[in-house]
């Protein structure tokens, strides 16, 4: 087995709340100490462990930090995130210098999109919390795994935070060869580190990630300081009415329609981040439609959840969107996604699905009449 990857030598994240340090988003993380950190200016992105990591792929052995998110599907035969962005390129230096660095600044979210978890939403947190785990077969989403290192922080270690935030700045303003720098949540836009963010860090390309889940005036304080030309919003999105608000729980259709425009109106450059999960499918060509003219649209597969994956779909729908081939004929994400809902589902994907579909829907009181007639037949609706 090639234990390779280049994102462990040109990509990190940090988690601001936690204090948690990601050598490849998928990696399994650690924990930031401050103390350390301040003795030691300029090593934060490169800490023993992670040179640890990068010596060991180098010399093709296998990293634990990359077993939770990586190697372990792999073992399984599945597909993991290396496998997907696998490239050509070769970084032999475990000095290297960081390319691009994602910041997450807290798990703070308003919304629970489906295909979210714990993790990286506190609504999912709380929703867990009060209502207790889902539990699939083979398949549990609780808030007792790994997570627990950030999400039962207690807010009296906010003031613990903001210290890590402003060495995190300096930090960034030494890292030679930092090119872009991604913001992350939660949903970054209800953090009050965002604009302080925005307007330090002024030197680098910067993308905010965001379900654009505030309200107008919210949005436009954040922008009011904010220079169009040095920052581009990757929003997160992938389909219309009542589907959006079904998938992105919490949001509001018409709402998301108007914060869009706010963004083109003061000039920002908007691109759209769509997961393509089963559900998604049902609704994808309308939201293609709508926006793919103006705005690029990248798109995420849907790794973490086998029975949301496109192809745990009745055959009516797939055959629905197999017929918008000429919609997608500029798109590469068409033969994947085409590729994808050729293989058969499981039993137990069928089975795992539908529990959840019933489960989260029923949580949060959605009808779901208006899906399609044959897909409620299909899940027993």
């Amino acid at each position: 087995m090639d234990y390779y990857c280049t994102k462990k030598f040109t990509e990190l994240m940090v988690h601001v709340q936690g204090r948690l340090l990601y050598n490849c988003c998928k990696a399994y993380p650690e924990r930031v100490n401050l103390d350390w950190l301040e003795n030691n200016p300029g090593k934060l992105f490169h800490t023993e462990q992670m040179i640890e990591d990068r010596q060991a792929m180098l010399e093709d052995k296998s990293c634990a930090s990359c077993h939770h998110g990586c190697y372990k599907k792999e073992e399984q035969g599945l597909m993991s995130h290396r496998l997907l962005s696998k490239t050509d390129e070769f970084i032999s230096d475990p000095y290297a210098p960081v390319k691009e660095l994602s910041i997450a600044l807290s798990t703070d979210c308003n919304l629970t999109c489906i295909y979210c978890s714990p993790e990286w939403s506190s609504s999912w947190y709380k929703d867990v919390d009060k209502n207790g785990s889902y539990k699939l077969n083979g398949f549990t989403l609780d808030n007792d795994n790994f997570t627990t290192l950030w999400n039962k922080m207690k807010q009296k270690s906010r003031s613990t935070e903001t210290k890590f935030f402003k060495l995190l700045l300096e930090e960034i303003k030494m890292a030679n060869g930092l090119e872009k720098v991604v913001v992350l949540g939660g949903e970054p836009l209800l953090h009050n580190n965002l604009k302080p963010l925005l307007e330090q860090i002024n030197d680098k390309a910067i993308t905010v990630v965001s379900g654009l889940g505030v309200n107008r005036n919210r949005l436009e304080n954040i922008l009011s300081k904010v220079d169009n030309e040095k920052v581009e919003f990757r929003v997160s999105a992938e389909s219309t009415e009542k589907f959006f608000e079904l998938i992105r729980y919490g949001a509001s259709w018409n709402s998301f329609l108007e914060n869009i425009k706010v963004l083109e109106d003061r000039g920002f450059k908007v691109t759209f981040s769509s997961t393509i999960s089963n559900l998604s499918i049902l609704d994808f060509d309308n939201f293609y439609k709508l926006f793919n003219k103006d705005h690029k649209i990248h798109y995420n597969g849907m790794e973490e959840r086998p029975f949301l994956m496109p192809h745990v779909l009745d055959d009516k729908s797939k055959e629905n969107f197999i017929a918008n081939k000429d919609l997608f004929k500029d798109s590469e994400m068409f033969k994947d996604i085409e590729k994808s809902m050729n293989s058969s589902y499981t039993d137990l994907e069928y089975k795992n699905f539908i529990k959840f579909l019933k489960e989260f829907s029923s949580r949060k009181n959605i009808d779901l009449s208006f899906l399609p007639e044959h897909f409620k037949k299909w899940c027993n609706l």
